[in-house]
């Protein structure tokens, strides 16, 4: 069986912390439970992957903005880079050209898909393994994963089984998030939750792409990538499919795309530089900045600070974080690389030009570059730390008090000896991410 791992997402559903170059997936803000370090979901799963053995046939679909950061966290993993975010029928459709171009698939071949950030126990992956069985013994289209509820939940959809007793169930209909009312009427007739995973054979999917008459070898549908309709397969395919089944889940699983969601997992009630006094109740902070951030007397609130912005929210408004995130002015903050990171200090503009002071920390052994930007000036002054730079044809060495120029249209890369932090101060006209290009930079 082959596996296919889902990893996009627009970084609004758990603002100021994610954002569009770091979704939640890539957040440590869960604790490695052998370590005890901060982990992300996406290496928390990684880690599940390897012990089910799950991992050697394994394919992750990204986008340009996350492939970097997520073989920074994860190491060497198969990627197929998707050119544009287009929802998850092309995302499912681009990595099955992936599995038939780089490994080799047949049309038979069995391949399961699932998201890369799921909250879940490692039994949930014993239950993966077993949807090729029940996808062959079914005689089904497609077999997909249901987790039985734990109550009445507005946040997931839910998938209606004919059948409440089986290894595999035949699915009788799919509900979106339902209010409470009908969410207690489905518990009551055994439906589940739907968890995002289900198999089929790698050919029923490149049978679409020779419908919508779009090549079926990964680098041409890359080329063509844009012609794929912006659809979610639920809706390309699922709910048009009338041969579906369902592998019941019993365990914990949880979909931690609200803050709500991620305190009810937290390990501790705060996070980072912050106080709270015995007053507090039921509420929780989570602080990656070096302002202090002091609370008093709240109640089930959540507050996190980051570069990006500060919220504080009531937990159970907190599903309702995206629709006001949308309406924010977007301006770059906070970067998170294989690298290193990078933190805007201050952002000006004035009629033409801007002018925006970061924080630059490229770890030890870290590089970035070479890359070339047009459109912009930048001096780096070396707050500590050593290594080396590349200007133009010039190869110089860092040190700390250094300072470098580097003009508009000069080809520059950096590489660190130990830990490098720079103030970087960037002058130039358009917007700051419009022309980046090269090793270790956010493509356009």
């Amino acid at each position: 069986m082959y596996t296919v791992l889902l990893s996009g997402g627009s970084g609004k559903r758990l603002w100021p912390l994610s954002g569009p170059m770091r979704s939640k997936q890539y957040l440590k803000i869960l604790t490695d439970e052998e370590t005890g370090l901060p982990c992300s979901m996406a290496q928390r799963v990684w880690k599940q992957i390897r012990r089910a053995e799950l991992d050697g046939c394994c394919v992750i679909c990204t986008d340009e903005t996350q492939a970097e950061l997520l073989s920074g966290q994860l190491g060497k993993v198969r990627i197929a880079l998707e050119p544009e975010g287009r929802d998850t029928f092309a995302a499912v459709a681009l990595s099955c050209a992936y599995l038939k171009s780089r490994l080799h698939a047949k049309n038979d071949d069995i391949v399961c898909v699932m998201p890369v950030d799921p909250y879940t126990e490692q039994s949930f992956f014993d239950t993966v393994r077993r949807l090729p069985a029940a996808l062959s013994e079914s005689g089904a289209e497609i077999a997909l994963m249901g987790v039985k509820p734990t109550g009445p939940s507005v946040k997931y959809g839910y998938i209606l089984p004919k059948g409440k007793a089986g290894d595999f169930l035949p699915i009788d209909s799919f509900q979106e998030k339902p209010d409470e009312k009908e969410a207690k009427r489905l518990l009551g007739q055994g439906a589940l939750w739907n968890c995002g995973v289900f198999c089929l054979r790698v050919g029923s999917v490149l049978e679409k792409l020779s419908e919508l008459r779009l090549p079926k070898e990964y680098d041409a549908l890359c080329a063509r990538y844009g012609k794929l309709p912006a659809v979610s397969f639920d809706y390309a395919v699922l709910e048009k499919s009338s041969s579906l089944v369902v592998v019941p889940f019993d365990g914990m699983w949880k979909d931690l795309g609200t803050w709500g969601a991620v305190s009810e997992i937290m390990d501790r009630t705060s996070w980072g530089n912050c106080m709270m006094d015995p007053e507090c109740i039921g509420s929780n902070i989570l602080n990656e900045t070096n302002i202090p951030v002091v609370a008093m007397g709240i109640r089930d609130l959540m507050v996190v600070a980051s570069s990006d912005g500060i919220l504080v929210t009531d937990k159970n408004r907190s599903q309702h974080l995206k629709e006001f995130v949308t309406r924010l002015e977007p301006r770059p903050v906070f970067e998170e690389r294989s690298w290193g990171t990078a933190s805007v200090l201050d952002f000006s503009r004035d009629s033409r030009d801007y002018t925006m002071i970061r924080k630059v920390r490229v770890r030890a052994g870290g590089a970035f570059g070479p890359v070339c930007r047009q459109n912009q000036d930048k001096l780096w002054t070396v707050l500590s730390g050593s290594g080396r730079a590349a200007i133009g044809d010039r190869e110089r060495a860092l040190k700390t008090g250094d300072c470098v120029q580097v003009p508009r249209g000069t080809t520059h890369s950096v590489s660190a000896a130990e830990e490098l932090v720079i103030l970087e101060v960037q002058r130039g006209s358009g917007m700051p991410n419009e022309d980046r290009r090269g090793k270790g930079e956010t493509p356009k």
